[in-house]
């Protein structure tokens, strides 16, 4: 393989790599969007800061998980969300959870948070993919 093809491969794989990312998060949204049909009111109760992993060199570290109360069928629930902020929110601020009628513990809340994730990590992968073949067909008619 020649010299100059190697960055192109590697910033196309990135980009396929954020694409491939997009498409995991779409899965788990499907998945837990069919089981978490019904619905209730949830206050956050407070805020968990935790490490979640080693960016790297990334100044964060750490996240801020919202705690969730919630009561269903006169049970009181308190669950820690599965989605990570990097900044801690607002404290007893109400939102809309959906929850498995037979397992009240799986939740989900701000559905939106996932749907701009999912954006960008396409945007950013098939901009770089793209970017990438657009700049080997100018390579390689140079060449040629």
């Amino acid at each position: 393989m020649s010299e100059w093809l190697l960055a192109p491969a590697f910033i196309m794989l990135v980009g396929v790599i954020f694409i491939l990312v997009a498409v995991g998060i779409k899965w788990k949204i499907k998945k837990k969007l069919a089981v978490c049909t019904a619905e209730t009111k949830g206050t956050v109760v407070r805020w968990s800061h935790e490490r979640v992993a080693h960016d790297y060199g990334s100044a964060t570290d750490y996240f801020w998980f919202p705690v969730y109360a919630y009561d269903v069928q006169g049970k009181h629930y308190e669950e820690k969300s599965s989605v990570g902020l990097s900044e801690q929110g607002e404290l007893y601020a109400e939102t809309v959870l959906y929850y498995e009628p037979g397992n009240p513990s799986n939740f989900y809340a701000n559905i939106g948070n996932y749907d701009r994730l999912i954006m960008i990590s396409r945007l950013v992968g098939w901009s770089l993919t793209l970017m990438t073949l657009l700049t080997l067909g100018i390579l390689y008619h140079v060449q040629s």
